[in-house]
């Protein structure tokens, strides 16, 4: 008896001995379920803390740790995702600017990326210097702003489609065209599609001379399997792969088209076509060309899905219209925006749904193929393609073409990481990385739409609790209040 004694006193002496480890950071997310965006699996009941903007350790919560923080954030029941990219956007879309907008117009849409979870971007075509100062205005912590990689102008052909781009008129002018972007502090060069074939060719031999990343459209001229060939690293909104992929039309077929006087109807009858001609075994053949040079794609098939059904998707976004600058409302309208037009034309409507239906099946192929996907909304003119809630609508339209939640997590996470070669930083949730998070009051792994069950965002350490969000789109939305400006 006196043995028992004894051995029980010692154990309660060494249990109150045993000295816990202490731990110290800034913020410390406590008894949370982290998504694993690379396998797929959840690890339950871990503690993350942050120091700083950087995530300091991450464990089992068991107890064993005393924590010395600041802030400590009960995440019981609740599911953390690294911060989401948006991998085409246009927040400066060159398109808009016959509107005339106000810079502080444009500042506005910054923070709605980031209180919907977004908290990268990959900016595809604007004015560099503006980039510039949202970054800069970020960093003086005078913005709520994504991390930005940026691609500035255009390049496009001797005559621009668009205001702002760089119209090259020669393959001479290449080099120096690409050397004045790249000393403008630009992170890729965007590519757009009225640029010449030889002059595309020689930004393209030169952009890999000097091992300076290119992306964009598919030029008009170069087919999809060529552009991959020359080493394109992102090709966008899966263009020309109908027209590589379909029958070649007959001279007769083409003179009929030319007889035809109504430009939409000859446009419509060339898309059903191609439609109709799809050759499925052409395309396994380009996807083949895809993988083997390993070019990543950004289909943007929310921003198909919202310009082909317009109509019926304008008073679902009623409310979140709202929070857009004045400019932005009146050129999602037919009025203004030029991808609205022709809506009275029944065929061409149908043909714009019938290409959406094509192109998830497109996705799901290369998927299948293991074409690796990057999530973009093409957000600026596009009418309903809303900076933070598109890139939503975009992982759902993931999923709706057979992807798995998690393999489109991954188009907004881990990818965009591997994309920008900032992989030790960014894109998932562990040691180390930046702690760019967001919280989430549902498994995205259960329902994608999950996503949008935002608690609370982390930016560069920063907590954005619910309280925070619904203070700054109240704010934003007070602000784009007033009506639209003749």
């Amino acid at each position: 008896m006196k043995k028992l004694l004894f051995a029980t006193a010692l154990g309660f002496l060494l249990i109150s001995c045993t000295k816990k480890e202490t731990l110290s950071g800034t913020i410390l997310v406590e008894n949370v379920s982290i998504v694993d965006v690379e396998t797929g699996e959840l690890l339950p009941n871990q503690n993350v803390l942050i120091q700083g903007d950087t995530i300091l350790d991450i464990r089992t919560a068991d107890g064993n740790v005393d924590y010395e923080v600041g802030t400590v954030i009960e995440a019981e029941g609740k599911f953390l995702i690294p911060g989401l990219w948006d991998m085409h956007t246009h927040p400066d879309d060159p398109e808009v600017w016959r509107m005339n907008p106000k810079q502080e117009e444009k500042d506005r849409l910054m923070p709605l990326f980031v209180v919907n979870g977004v908290t990268g971007i990959r900016d595809m075509g604007g004015d560099i210097k503006l980039v510039q100062r949202w970054c800069s205005l970020y960093k003086e912590g005078k913005l709520l702003a994504p991390k930005i990689f940026a691609g500035g102008p255009l390049l496009d052909g001797p005559n621009p489609m668009w205001d702002g781009s760089v119209g090259i008129n020669s393959p001479e002018e290449a080099k120096q065209v690409v050397d004045s972007l790249i000393a403008e502090g630009v992170d890729f060069l965007k590519i757009y599609s009225l640029l010449p074939r030889e002059t595309y060719l020689a930004v393209s031999d030169y952009a890999n001379e000097i091992d300076f990343p290119f992306v964009g459209h598919v030029p008009y001229t170069v087919p999809p399997s060529e552009a991959a060939q020359t080493g394109m690293k992102s090709q966008e909104h899966l263009l020309e792969i109908l027209k590589e992929c379909s029958d070649a039309p007959t001279e007769e077929f083409m003179a009929s088209l030319q007889a035809i006087d109504d430009r939409i109807e000859r446009s419509n009858r060339l898309n059903d076509f191609r439609l109709n001609t799809f050759n499925t075994s052409k395309a396994d053949s380009l996807y083949g060309v895809f993988k083997e040079y390993d070019i990543w794609h950004c289909p943007t098939l929310s921003m198909w899905y919202k310009n082909a059904w317009y109509e019926d998707e304008i008073p679902k976004d009623a409310d979140l219209v709202e929070y857009l600058p004045p400019y932005l409302k009146a050129y999602w309208t037919p009025e203004h925006n030029d991808h609205l037009q022709y809506r009275d034309n029944k065929d061409f409507i149908k043909t714009k749904q019938r290409l959406y239906e094509l192109y998830l099946k497109m996705v799901n192929r290369m998927n299948q193929k293991g074409i690796r996907m990057l999530a973009g909304t093409d957000m600026g003119a596009n009418p309903l393609c809303h900076p933070g809630v598109g890139l939503h609508n975009e992982l759902s339209a993931f999923v709706e073409a057979g992807l798995t939640p998690t393999e489109a997590l991954k188009t907004a996470t881990i990818n965009p990481a591997l994309f920008f070669e900032i992989q030790e930083e960014y894109g998932t949730v562990s040691q180390g990385k930046i702690a760019d998070l967001v919280l989430l009051n549902g498994n995205p792994l259960e329902d994608i739409n999950h996503v949008r069950k935002i608690d609370l965002i982390i930016r560069d350490g920063q907590v954005i609790d619910s309280a925070k969000i619904a203070e700054i789109k109240n704010s934003i939305k007070a602000e784009n209040a007033y009506p639209w400006r003749e």
